[in-house]
């Protein structure tokens, strides 16, 4: 018997965590030959341990973690694969664990479909697009970030673009990237949140947009769906379940055991709900 473990980031708001409750049950349902049950690395019930023992509980014997995280970072490099080490030792069953999604051709489509079933025209001429992600301390992480968007806008031939970031771990924040917009004479502009789930800190984002909207009533503001929002989010975890079934990938057979995991139950709120991410990439209030 083989069984998935859905793993979430963790979040303090309760819509966050229903969010991700609710894709784990559709993920669920789209796959047959597997159990599926999810966990949460910190702030959120249940945690992987639960996770793990659901699916023990169940007759599984060989888990496949799939991160629902988008960009590398610390979590990704060192928190999660020691930890399921740990719980594959403690629970005597195996564990591989999947590949974060990343920047792939699939999540630019995903990008691309999210914004052209938000618009009724496809002329581009005057449009400035908008991209708004959590944030990471990892420079490569915002990279990546960037290299996605950057895809997606040349794509669909957008002329300008300015990304912005949730939390206080990079620049430009929301406010300041709506300032430069501010100045600008585009008379659409086209907000995507590389988000998975709802949660405070695109909240947050969206009262700022809510302001700018009622200054700039001559604007066309569109706010495109979250990606955990799309039905292409699912296609992409598969791909990266089945390079495991492959026998590619295993982040926790290449992990650094020497690798100080900074796991911790921090007093600092990551509660953007969107359990994506990138290795540090959450908002830490401080």
């Amino acid at each position: 018997m083989k069984g998935i473990l859905l793993c979430g980031h963790g979040t303090r708001v309760k819509v966050g965590e229903l969010a991700f409750k609710a894709f784990a049950e559709k993920f669920a349902g789209t796959i047959t030959d597997y159990e599926v049950e999810y966990g949460f690395l910190e702030l959120s019930e249940p945690n992987f341990e639960q996770g793990v023992s659901k699916l023990k509980a169940k007759g599984v014997e060989e888990i496949i973690a799939v991160p629902v995280f988008l960009f590398n970072g610390v979590h990704i490099a060192s928190d999660i694969p020691n930890m399921l080490h740990e719980l594959q030792e403690k629970h005597k069953v195996s564990i591989k664990l999947a590949n974060y999604i990343g920047v792939c051709d699939e999540m630019v489509e995903l990008s691309i479909d999210l914004i052209k079933k938000s618009i009724s025209d496809g002329d581009m001429s005057d449009t400035a697009f908008f991209p708004i992600g959590i944030g990471a301390s990892m420079a490569d992480s915002n990279g990546d970030m960037l290299k996605l968007s950057r895809l997606a806008q040349e794509e669909l031939k957008m002329p300008f673009m300015i990304n912005a970031f949730t939390s206080r771990m990079t620049f430009p924040s929301v406010d300041n990237a709506l300032g430069v917009l501010d100045q600008l004479a585009y008379k659409r502009i086209i907000a995507l949140p590389y988000i998975f789930f709802p949660g405070v800190y695109l909240d947050n984002a969206i009262r700022s947009i809510e302001a700018f909207k009622l200054k700039h009533p001559e604007k066309e503001f569109i706010l495109c769906p979250k990606i955990g929002e799309s039905d292409m989010l699912i296609d992409i975890l598969m791909l990266r379940l089945k390079a495991v079934e492959e026998g590619k990938v295993d982040l926790i057979e290449s992990r650094d055991p020497s690798a100080c995991s900074h796991h911790h139950h921090h007093g600092h709120d990551h509660s953007h709900g969107h359990h994506h991410h990138h290795g540090h990439s959450h908002d830490h209030k401080h």
